[in-house]
This record gives structure tokens, C-alpha cells and sequence, in this order.
């Protein structure tokens, strides 16, 4: 139903989910298959279908460009020599699901045993599995850990650039042996990249999840609709107040808010609308309505450093050379096979840096060429043949926080080695990926050093050259932290601790950040929602 009044247009509905991401793709999905419960999905972005989001490789345009990647930027880091990051997420229905390379990985159980251990009750591996499985259709080999009727399509590669066996051949003669199917629960070790695609094209959770649900009478799909807050009354969250073509819309909810705007979106929304620290909503003069200290504070992200060397072989850059790329374009036209199907990453692993660590403390990511990320974030792929490792830390010990600018809009803070623990990390992860590269396997086609141009002997070279070249993995999380502490924003129902009707379910809530890419974790955070949903 909508009504005009005062200039403002109401609707309602029993579920409002604000941001049509990965995971509120997921909830808009499922919560509107009861017929009888109105669901509106709210998402700032726009469609998800443009040919370009469509084709694997289509990633290399979309990150980095304003018209699909939102492009956070944050404050000048002085632990990287006051640099800016800019962290990518997708301007789209599907979120960072329709942009990104396409990596598809779960956590590890140990990751997911921490959330339990540590305040989450109830999300432990062997509960958060039968989720994991739901969300999937894996159509590789099948194993008891894999589910097969899900709406997300994984799929192992449809063709594995022949470079990475030779990082496999090198894992191994470090001792980390070749994993057949990591997402079965055993990661300690290397493996080829499963990917989430579907016959060879993007799956995105738009695509899986919202795409099929489009056409169902109780489910409106509201885009480039811009959240200013959510209105509280007597402690419950009761509408959102919006922006549609420069019209305010007011939504109320009969049942529940859902806010699944990610990492960045999420604790924004709950600061404007006076959720949170007094202190970080100072500087936009917002009115505190509710007290919760955690709001916006325990963000996280995978720290990266990476090595790249010339070889004496054809690499994935080979492929974007114009007589190349078009032979490449005709084999995905009609065969859905080749460099144009490629994940960002082709190969991967877990490792230790030292001995005696209880889990591995970095994960490796083999990418069969090198590129240079320009300051806007978008790459630069050099014509000789060149190919790179980069490792990032699993669990980071440093922290940032979001809050809010003058004008209302968030403000990323970050100091990615205030813990010196990261720095030492990071340090151990480069010689660890030098020795990769002297090993056998990759003597015989590397060449020389690309970035950096020279091999570092001591430790404090390669801090200089971390501070210089740090980049992200694009994995925020952890700013509506899950648990039952005084930081806790949601407990382990999802729901905002103090307010009855509003839950946050995305990564935000996150208590630790899992030591991979984290997109397979947020579905099935918001697959798990969905029963607690339910259930009320």
C-alpha cells in the first residue's frame, strides 16, 4: 500500500530490508517465499544487469569504476605512509556478489568455532554448516560437506591457467600439500580456486537469490533509494525515512527492520538515525536515541602484500593483448571456457609463517600475472610477462572505526599496524613468499624481480616496502560485532542489542574477520538470519 502526505510517499510492509546486497538479496529471497508476508528491499545502488557483470573477467571494469563500485575512501593511514585506501563495493543490486572476482571459499571451522568461543553461541561450524550447504549448488565432486540444491552455483574452474600447477608444485615443496576440495573443511593447505559461477557466467546472489524472486507480488524492489534513518519510537524500530528521485519515502515496518547495508552502510544508518556512541555522532549533530558503544567501532579487513616477478612464459596478461583478447572473447562466446571465465585468483593456500602457530596466519593468493592498482583503484596490467603472490593476513590484530562526517555520510578510520603483531606478520609472509619463489618449481621460469625490483635481506627493507605498497583484500567487517560483550552490537539472533524490531544481518556483525574472503560467509549469515527470522 502507499500514501502521499505532507510531500512524502508511505508504504508499508512487514519486513523492510535495507541494502540489496549478498545478503539482502538472500533475506529479500527467502523471507517473500510466504505469499502472505510483504517484503520491500531497499538498495541505494541500481540493476545488476549489465552485460559486463555477467562475464567472470568483467571484474577488471567494474572495480575501480564509479558507475558499478561505491569506492569508499578513508583518512589518511599513518602506519602507510598516510595513504588513502579505497575500499571497492558493488553500486548494484548483489552488492559486492556482482563485482567481485568470483572467489568462492568458506571459512575455516576454526574460524567459525572462535565465533562461538568468544560470545556467539549457536554459530560454531557445525551450525553454521547446514546453512553453507543451503546456500550453494556445487557441481563439482560431491562430498557430505557440499550442498547441491542451493541457489548459488560453485563450480570448480572451467579452465586453470597452466601456471598454476606450477604454484601448487612450489606449495608442496614447502610442505603444504595440495588440498583436491577445501570447502569440505580441511584449508591447511593449497588448492585451485572454486569459483561462484554458473555455466561459465558470474552467479551473483542477485542472479541466484533475487533474480527468480522478482516477479512475486509481496516482494518490491526499490533501487537507487538512498536510507537516512530509521525511526525509533518507545524502543522499537518502527520505519525508514528515504530518498527515491529526490523524493522522501517513509516505510513502516509491521514486523521487522533489516539492515543489511554491509560493513560501511550499516553502522552509518544506525549513527544517523541515533544509534550508537554519543562521540561519533558528534561531528554531524546527531541526536542520541539509543546508547550502544560498538556501533561503527571493531572494523576489520585482510591486510595484503604482494611479490611479482618476470617470467620466461605466457601469462594471464598475455590474454589482454588485442589479437589475443579476441580469441579469447570467441572462446567464451562459444564454449564459456578461457581467460575470460577467470577468477581473480586461480590458486590459493593457508600457511604458517613460524612454527607453533595452532592455525594458519596467512593466506596466499596466486594470480597468474601482475598488474600495478592505480590510485582511483583501478589496474594497470604490464605487457611483459609477469605474474604475482599476494598474502594477507588471516586475522589482524589492529582495528579501525566508522563514523560520521559533517554532512552525514561515514568517515574510515583505519591503522593497519598500530599492533606491531600485523607488521611482523606481513614481514614473516613476504620471505615466506621469497621462498616460494626460489623453489624448483619456479626457478625454472622466473626471470627476475617486477615489484619490488630487488630482493630484500633485511627486516626493516621489507617494512618500508609493506608501508609502502599495503593493499586490501576488499573483506570489511566487524562494525555491528555479534556477541555478548559491552562491544556487542547484535546478539547471536542478529538483533540490535536494547531495540526490539531491527536486526543487522551482513558481515558487519562479524566478531572476527575469517581468515579468507568472506562474500560465501555473508549469505549464509543472512541464510541463518532467515530461520531466526521466522521464528521471530
Amino acid at each position: 500500500m502507499t500514501k502521499s502526505h505532507a510531500n512524502i510517499d508511505i508504504l508499508d510492509a512487514d519486513y523492510i530490508i535495507v541494502g540489496g546486497g549478498s545478503a539482502g538479496s538472500v533475506l529479500a529471497s527467502r523471507l517473500s517465499e510466504d505469499a502472505a508476508t510483504k517484503v520491500v528491499l531497499i538498495e541505494a545502488g541500481g540493476e545488476a544487469r549489465s552485460f559486463i557483470a555477467q562475464i567472470p573477467a568483467g571484474y577488471s571494469h567494474l572495480v575501480g569504476n564509479k558507475k558499478f563500485d561505491w569506492l569508499y575512501d578513508s583518512d589518511p593511514d599513518p602506519t602507510i605512509d598516510n595513504r588513502v585506501q579505497y575500499w571497492s563495493g558493488g553500486r548494484m543490486l548483489g552488492g559486492s556478489s556482482s563485482i567481485n572476482g568470483q572467489v568462492y571459499i568458506r571459512g575455516t571451522p576454526a574460524d567459525y568455532d572462535h565465533w562461538r568461543d568468544t560470545g556467539a553461541p549457536g554459530w560454531g561450524y557445525e551450525d553454521v554448516l547446514p546453512y553453507l550447504k543451503r546456500l550453494e549448488n556445487w557441481v563439482g565432486t560431491p562430498g557430505p560437506a557440499r550442498g547441491n540444491n542451493g541457489p548459488i552455483s560453485s563450480a570448480p574452474m572451467r579452465e586453470a591457467h597452466p601456471l598454476t600447477q606450477t604454484f601448487l608444485s612450489a606449495c608442496r615443496e614447502l610442505g603444504l600439500p595440495t588440498i583436491a576440495d577445501y570447502n569440505s573443511g580441511q584449508m591447511d593447505g593449497a588448492f585451485l580456486t572454486q569459483v561462484s559461477q554458473r555455466n561459465g557466467w558470474r552467479c551473483s546472489a542477485e542472479k541466484g537469490y533475487l533474480r527468480p524472486a522478482r516477479n512475486r507480488p509481496n516482494l518490491k524492489v526499490l533501487t537507487h533509494s538512498y536510507v537516512n534513518r530509521i525511526e525509533v519510537e518507545n524502543g522499537r524500530a518502527t520505519s525508514v525515512i528515504a530518498t527515491r528521485q529526490g523524493q522522501q519515502i517513509k516505510i513502516k515496518a509491521r514486523r521487522e527492520i533489516i539492515l543489511s547495508a554491509g560493513t560501511f552502510g550499516s553502522p552509518s544508518i544506525l549513527l544517523r538515525s541515533g544509534i550508537g556512541p554519543a562521540t561519533a555522532m558528534k561531528d554531524a549533530g546527531i541526536t542520541p536515541v539509543h546508547a550502544l558503544s560498538g556501533v561503527g567501532r571493531n572494523f576489520q579487513e585482510h591486510p595484503s602484500a604482494g611479490l611479482h616477478k618476470f617470467v620466461n612464459v605466457p601469462t594471464l596478461g598475455n590474454a589482454m593483448e588485442p589479437l589475443n583478447a579476441i580469441g579469447h572473447a570467441l572462446k567464451f562466446m562459444f564454449k564459456r571456457t578461457g581467460a575470460l571465465t577467470a577468477p581473480i585468483a586461480q590458486a590459493m593456500g593457508l600457511a604458517r609463517t613460524r612454527e607453533g602457530l595452532v592455525e594458519p596466519d596467512i593466506q596466499l593468493h596466486f594470480v597468474a600475472l601482475s598488474f600495478d592498482i592505480q590510485p582511483d583503484g583501478r589496474l594497470f596490467i604490464p605487457k611483459a610477462p609477469a605474474l604475482n603472490i599476494t598474502a594477507t593476513i588471516c586475522h589482524p590484530h589492529s582495528r579501525g572505526e566508522i563514523t560520521l562526517k559533517p554532512d552525514g555520510n561515514l568517515r574510515i578510520h583505519h591503522r593497519f599496524y598500530d599492533d606491531p603483531r600485523d607488521m611482523e606478520t606481513l614481514i614473516g609472509s613476504m620471505k615466506f613468499v621469497e621462498r616460494l619463489f626460489n623453489t624448483e618449481a619456479f626457478s625454472r621460469i622466473v626471470v627476475g624481480p617486477r615489484i619490488p625490483d630487488r630482493v630484500h635481506n633485511e627486516d626493516a627493507d621489507w617494512e618500508r616496502y609493506i608501508r609502502a605498497t599495503t593493499g586490501i583484500a576488499y573483506h570489511p567487517v566487524g562494525t555491528c560485532k555479534m556477541g555478548t560483550g559491552d562491544d556487542a552490537v547484535v546478539d547471536p539472533e542478529l538483533k540490535v542489542i536494547g531495540l526490539s524490531g531491527l536486526r543487522v544481518v551482513d558481515a558487519s556483525i562479524m566478531p572476527r574477520v575469517i581468515s579468507v574472503n568472506t562474500n560465501a560467509t555473508a549469505m549464509m549469515i543472512a541464510e541463518k538470519a532467515v530461520d531466526m527470522i521466522r521464528k521471530g
